[in-house]
């Protein structure tokens, strides 16, 4: 299956354990949906489709601006912000299925709330089954789309043709006409 991220992307960085790859995990975990706060295992955000990965990475920003394109502070000098595809071949657990919800004891209400001791705790136990590489659940920002959290890393591999992410990138364009944001060129 191919999957996407908005990453820090630095053309020409083969290091896959340096910023700048768009395979990079920032090692500092702890606070995100799925992330394991005892730091056992690290955990790659991604998207089903560019334009959810976009969404997702830029949406609580009401107008899009060149500013919210610009690397964070940490990322290094010369590096920019990048649309990486991904092929991903492990299994990954669907949240958005109701029998998987059962199964797992799951309430829709307890994969989307914004309580981390809750979707850690549950992201911790299916980790643990040793049965799936990672969980998928719906955007927050539209259903349509898929949110992912890979654990199992080594099923992932990065195409080598990642996108420069731009203002008038199509996929940003989209995104933005879907969760009604402001792009300002």
């Amino acid at each position: 299956m191919d999957l996407w991220r908005v990453c820090v992307w630095l053309p020409g960085e083969t290091d896959t354990a340096r910023n700048g790859h768009p395979a990079f995990v920032w090692p500092r975990q702890g606070h995100g949906r799925v992330d394991d706060p005892e730091h056992d295992y690290l955990v790659l955000y991604l998207g089903d489709s560019p334009v959810g990965a976009i969404a997702e990475y830029l949406g609580d920003y009401a107008r899009w601006t060149p500013a919210v394109l610009e690397p964070p502070p940490a990322a290094p000098t010369g590096s920019r912000l990048g649309l990486a595809r991904y092929t991903f071949t492990g299994s990954i657990l669907d949240l958005d299925d109701p029998e998987v919800l059962s199964e797992w004891a799951l309430r829709p209400s307890s994969v989307v709330t914004r309580d981390r001791g809750i979707t850690q705790r549950w992201a911790r136990a299916i980790h643990d089954s040793g049965e799936y590489a990672g969980v998928s659940w719906w955007s927050h920002r539209d259903p349509r789309w898929a949110s992912l959290g890979v654990w199992d890393r080594a099923q992932l591999r990065v195409s080598d043709e990642v996108e420069e992410l731009t203002l008038v990138h199509p996929a940003l364009i989209e995104a933005s006409h879907v969760i009604s944001r402001v792009v300002e060129t």
